[in-house]
Order: C-alpha cells, then sequence, then structure tokens
C-alpha cells in the first residue's frame, strides 16, 4: 500500500470478481478490439491498481507462442510455400491442441515486402504492432533491490 494524491493506493492479484471493473475501464477508454476473455488460464499474470478500493487501471500477461521458420534456401519457389504451408498446418493444429490461442511472427525487414502475402495466405494478420520486453534478472520484482 502507498499513500497517494488519490488515497491509498494498492496493487493486488486480479480476480473474477473484478473482471466487470477491468471490462469498463476497456469499454471507457475505446479499444479497438474485444475484451479478452480473463478467465482463460492463458491469462498466466493479472494485476491491478485500487485507489480507495476503487480499480484504475489492470495488466496482465497471456500466453502466446512466438513462430520461428527456417526454409532452405536452394529451394525453388514452389517448394519452399509447399513446405511451409503444410508445416504450419501442422504446427498451428498442434498449438490449438496444446491449449494456445495465439502465434505471433517477426519477419525481418530485409523480408517482409516478399513474405507478407504468404504470410496473409497462411491467416497471419498484421492488427497491431507489438513492443517487446525481456523479462529476467533485471525486470523488477516485488523483492528489488
Amino acid at each position: 500500500m502507498e499513500k497517494t494524491k488519490r488515497g491509498i493506493r494498492t496493487i493486488r492479484d486480479a480476480t473474477t470478481k473484478d473482471i466487470p471493473a477491468i471490462a469498463e475501464i476497456h469499454q471507457k477508454m475505446g479499444l479497438d478490439y474485444k475484451m479478452p476473455n480473463l478467465e482463460s488460464p492463458l491469462f498466466l499474470v493479472q494485476k491491478l491498481v485500487e485507489c480507495d478500493g476503487k480499480i484504475v487501471a489492470a495488466c496482465t500477461l497471456k500466453i502466446e507462442a512466438e513462430a520461428y521458420l527456417w526454409v532452405d534456401p536452394e529451394l525453388s519457389a514452389r517448394e519452399k510455400v509447399e513446405a511451409m504451408t503444410g508445416m504450419q498446418e501442422h504446427a498451428i493444429a498442434e498449438a490449438w491442441e496444446q491449449g494456445l490461442d495465439g502465434v505471433h511472427c517477426w519477419v525481418p525487414e530485409a523480408v517482409e515486402n516478399r513474405f507478407s502475402k504468404r504470410l496473409k495466405a497462411m491467416g497471419f494478420s498484421r492488427d497491431r504492432g507489438p513492443r517487446t520486453r525481456i523479462v529476467g534478472r533485471t525486470a523488477r520484482g516485488p523483492d528489488h533491490r
């Protein structure tokens, strides 16, 4: 707990009882995406901030997969497409069976123009540009010094 201009601020784990208040904040923000299902076990970390008992902020960390692809550059264009398409269908099906509902891929700028149509054909979309943060020993945690 910490005293602020708005009162006593508390950071705690979110619970299912908090979902309506979080959904209300989501709606007030006018975000261009649907409120996710926070009851999904894929939301591994869920935190919120309360000021004098009112939820004023929340964040969640969801488990998703990052796809990597390696294709022999000596293959013909057709062979590359056949290998990628077939392999991708199996990988995505297995991800779903394992309980994942999202897969990201990062495409180097050098191949983006040549590869973007193929990614779209394989079901990948470019919705929002994500930001990345590496988590490790430098991450600030509850027992930081």
